[in-house]
Parts: structure tokens; C-alpha cells; sequence
């Protein structure tokens, strides 16, 4: 009974989280790292289309194939329109190509990520990283420049 409850909550969060704002632990909110360097993973190039599933969940679809859920910058919100804005303005929402530098790693690499009470594999399992995997972004913009 308590798993069921727990998936409840998790959903209703998703839910109050789509159109939350500011801070990314109101609700879900925007997945975010609270520092560049916490996801200690070998940084490389990382390119792709921004999806944004029909729960909301916002994933990055590789040159591959392979989506994987996002885990943004530091400085990243939710912006009024439900894209993700970075501080120096740049919104980014669904079907936009992407180019940047991150990590590609399993939700277990994530802090707490192994923890099924923690914020990043509660937030994670509701959107698939689990079996998908995260995309860590630490720097990234528009393809098209």
C-alpha cells in the first residue's frame, strides 16, 4: 500500500511541478545540478533535439537515437512558457537543437541517485532514467548558434 501511495505522491509533484517556476525543488521543477562539478563523470561533447514527453519529462535525443532525461545547469528554471531558461537568457524547449558539454551517466551516478527517497531518482524514475539514463548538461546552446 505504501509503494502505491508513494507512486501518488510522485505524480501528483509531476504534475504541480509542470507549471512551477524559480526554485527546482517546488514540486519537481526543473532537474538541476546545484554545481557544476557534482556529477563527478568524464565531461565530453554533447549534442541533440530537446523532447519534451507527453509527462512532461524533458529529454535529449541523441544523434544515436538514445533519449535520456536532462539534468541541467546550475542556472537553470522554468520560464513562464514551461521552456528551461539559463541566466543569460537562452530558452530551450522542445524540438530545439542543442550543442554542449556534459556527462552522460546512469540515474545511479546522480547524488542520491541510488536513494529511492531522494529528489533526483524520485524525479528520474517518473521519467524513465532508470532505464533511459541522464544527460548532465553543464554548458550548452542552440545548434544554430
Amino acid at each position: 500500500m505504501r509503494g502505491y501511495l508513494a507512486l501518488g505522491a510522485i505524480a501528483l509533484l509531476a504534475v504541480a511541478g509542470c507549471g512551477a517556476g524559480g526554485d527546482a525543488e517546488a514540486g519537481f521543477g526543473v532537474p538541476r545540478q546545484n554545481q557544476i562539478d557534482e556529477v563527478t563523470s568524464d565531461r565530453e561533447p554533447v549534442n541533440g533535439v530537446i523532447d519534451v514527453a507527453g509527462d512532461g519529462c524533458m529529454n535529449l535525443e541523441l544523434p544515436t537515437g538514445e533519449t535520456r532525461w536532462i539534468v541541467w545547469p546550475p542556472d537553470a528554471e522554468q520560464g513562464d512558457s514551461g521552456d528551461v531558461v539559463l541566466s543569460g537568457g537562452q530558452e530551450f524547449g522542445d524540438g530545439d537543437a542543442i550543442t554542449g558539454v556534459g556527462a552522460l551517466v546512469s540515474l545511479g551516478e546522480l547524488p542520491d541517485g541510488s536513494n529511492a527517497d531522494s529528489y533526483f531518482s524520485s524525479f528520474g524514475a517518473f521519467c524513465d532514467a532508470d532505464e533511459a539514463g541522464v544527460a548532465v548538461l553543464d554548458w550548452l546552446e542552440h545548434a544554430d548558434g
